[in-house]
């Protein structure tokens, strides 16, 4: 046909909808986001378990919907693929890490974002274990990601060529009366609104508040034991203060590397501190000189 012969019409068409997830689905969905478990499903007949569950087995098609068995949060990395480019629907920005995971109890792998491993480095074979999100959303987003579950060693943190943008770290304390007091005595810091409950109920926050700087000092191992970690020299960290932290607070510091200095092979990084309500108290950057391998031995360390 020739194009003399179409009229041709261009648009755009939405269409909103709704999906019922069935029975077992809403199971498996309603379970990982009110009590963080991942549950399986198990064919009595072929012994095998599945995930995502299903209400059939796929080989014997016997109905195993009620069959409801609890896995691991811990597996393996069976397969994976490297996500370049954005689209609307994805639930980070990318590049990520979309792997196969088999759990530890199961025998079908299901896919999910690994972090904290840099792309360059990624394997099969990687152990890893689930993240729970800190807001649920009602979808398999509740499990944030995965990431590597491997006993820690001593060694060399990740130099400058191993650093890529995107990569993340988090070390989380729960601060005690305890904490302000050595804190107070290390920092010389004994402010009454610190320290004396009578005078903290005269001030806008009615009670005891820490230090600001004691929950900044979480980004101390985030920096120097994770990322980029031992061997790491910071050399510029602001923080900017949006709430206060109350004894008995939770506080997550999360670094992640947001631009890599060729020149001078330096790495900066975004801060957030964050309470166990999931609210900001604190935000701000750093500047890092990572590790050099030719200058450190991993056994000197």
């Amino acid at each position: 046909m020739h194009s003399e012969d179409s009229f041709i019409v261009e648009g755009k068409l939405a269409l909103p909808y709704q999906y019922f997830a069935g029975r077992t689905g809403s199971k498996f969905l309603v379970t990982l986001r009110d009590q963080k478990k991942i549950m399986g499903v198990r064919c009595n007949k072929c012994e095998k378990v599945f995930i995502p569950p299903r209400s059939t087995c796929e080989k014997c098609f016997s109905n195993i919907s009620e069959n409801w068995v609890e896995l691991k949060p811990t597996g393996t990395v069976t397969g994976f693929t490297v996500v370049r480019y954005e689209e609307p629907h994805q639930p980070i920005k990318p590049p990520y890490i979309l792997a196969l995971i088999k759990l530890d109890g199961a025998d079908t792998p299901f896919p999910h974002i690994v972090k904290g491993v840099p792309i360059s480095k990624m394997t099969t074979g990687l152990r890893v274990k689930a993240v729970f999100a800190k807001k649920t959303t009602s979808t398999i987003m509740d499990i944030d990601h995965f990431r590597p579950d491997q006993k820690p060693k001593v060694q060399i943190g990740y130099t400058y060529e191993e650093l890529e943008i995107g990569m993340s770290a988090s070390f989380t304390k729960t601060i005690s009366e305890t904490d302000v007091y050595l804190f107070a005595g290390i920092s010389g810091d004994f402010n009454p609104m610190h320290l004396d409950e009578e005078f903290a109920k005269k001030t806008p926050f009615k009670t005891r508040i820490a230090h600001g700087a004691l929950p900044q000092s979480l980004i101390a191992p985030v920096l120097g034991m994770k990322l980029p970690g031992l061997g790491t020299v910071a050399l510029e960290i602001t923080t900017r203060f949006k709430a206060p932290t109350y004894f008995g607070d939770t506080i997550t510091a999360t670094g992640e590397v947001i631009e890599k200095i060729e020149k001078k092979k330096w790495i900066k990084m975004s801060l957030t501190l964050t309470n166990q309500r999931g609210e900001i108290i604190g935000d701000g950057t750093a500047l890092v000189m990572p590790p050099n391998r030719d200058l450190i031995k991993e056994e000197d360390v």
